[in-house]
């Protein structure tokens, strides 16, 4: 199997105005079919959900961070609040 872990961060507006981030971590074959995956599954995730915030907007866009594993490498690390 080829491809990468690729990593898409983006800074998300809440319906009350506060901002979080959202990331997304997923195997693929390149950054666009990464984007693309992240695109469909959050199209079927805001057909279903129910919930009062909407963080499975289409935008802002994602940056998107490659990850190959050739080495040891730590890939997430998050401190929340």
């Amino acid at each position: 199997m080829e491809g990468a872990i690729y990593v898409l961060t983006r800074k998300v507006g809440g319906d009350q105005g506060e901002s979080f981030m959202q990331n997304v971590t997923v195997f693929a074959r390149s950054a666009n079919e990464a984007r693309a995956l992240v695109r469909d599954e959050f199209v079927r995730l805001r057909r279903t959900s129910t919930s009062a915030e909407h963080p499975y907007r289409e935008a802002p866009a994602f940056d998107v961070d490659r990850i190959d594993l050739d080495a040891h490498k730590l890939l997430t690390n998050h401190i929340t609040r």
